[in-house]
Order: C-alpha cells, then sequence, then structure tokens
C-alpha cells in the first residue's frame, strides 16, 4: 500500500512540473502575439523549434531555415533588452525593447510588405510620447500623443 502512495505522488508531481513547463512556453507567444506552434495535444512545443542559450532565446520557424523570434532573458529569465519577430520570408515584422519582462523603450511594428505600421515609445508597459502610423504604402494616417492624456 506504501508504495501505491508514493507511485501516485510521482505521477502528480510529474504532471504538475511539465503543466508549468507548458505555461511558460505559452506566456512567451502570447507576449509576442505570435501564432502559437505548439502541439494541440500536448500543448509542448514542437522539438528544435526553440534555443535558449546563455539567456539568449532563438524560435524558429518549422524547418529551422528561418528564425521567428529572438532576444534576450534577464537571470529570472523575463525579457530583458531588444525583441525581434520575423516572418517566414526573414523579413523584421516587430521590435520591442524590454527591461525585466516590461516593455521599455522603442517599439515599431512593421505590415508584412515590411513597411512601418506603427511606431513609439514605452516606459513601463505603458505607451508615452507621440506615437505614428502609417498604410501598407507608408503613408502616416494618425498620430497619438499619450502624454497629452
Amino acid at each position: 500500500m506504501k508504495s501505491y502512495w508514493i507511485y501516485i505522488i510521482f505521477i502528480f508531481v510529474l504532471c504538475a512540473c511539465g503543466e508549468n513547463a507548458s505555461t511558460e512556453s505559452n506566456k512567451i507567444n502570447s507576449d509576442t502575439n505570435v501564432e502559437d506552434e505548439s502541439d494541440a495535444k500536448t500543448g509542448l512545443y514542437k522539438p528544435g523549434l526553440i534555443d535558449t542559450i546563455d539567456y539568449q532565446y532563438q524560435e524558429w520557424y518549422p524547418g529551422r531555415n528561418q528564425l521567428k523570434i529572438e532576444g534576450m532573458f534577464d537571470e529570472q529569465y523575463k525579457r530583458h533588452g531588444k525583441w525581434v519577430f520575423y516572418d517566414k520570408n526573414g523579413i523584421e515584422l516587430s521590435m520591442t525593447t524590454y527591461t525585466h519582462n516590461l516593455k521599455q523603450g522603442f517599439s515599431i511594428v512593421k505590415h508584412p510588405n515590411g513597411v512601418i505600421y506603427y511606431r513609439g515609445e514605452y516606459n513601463q508597459d505603458k505607451k508615452v510620447g507621440l506615437w505614428t502610423f502609417y498604410n501598407d504604402k507608408g503613408e502616416k494616417i494618425n498620430e497619438i500623443n499619450y502624454d497629452a492624456e
């Protein structure tokens, strides 16, 4: 009977650890607004698509021919520094800077054709200053000053 309970506790601990890994993987994708490429049955990423070495994160499109996301972590594995998202052809679609997982500094997002969609700055995850928005031809369509609000 004693070994039965040890077996149950082991299974419980194993399942709990697997759930945390899945949650962390999904948290990274939710921050980038990137379509999740995980296995729907397990919730875990497909093998070989993510590399994390010395606090540097790299995620690849299937086939590992094109980088999808790259950035750096701090010691607590929170985003820190410049993070860049690329399309399947290698065109940079967005760049945002982070300080300990908070958006801090300049951010730029582009249309699929590579033309700037919007740009602006963050201060501790809040938009500040003048943000400029463009159509897919590069023509300015709107400006919002978040300091005036």
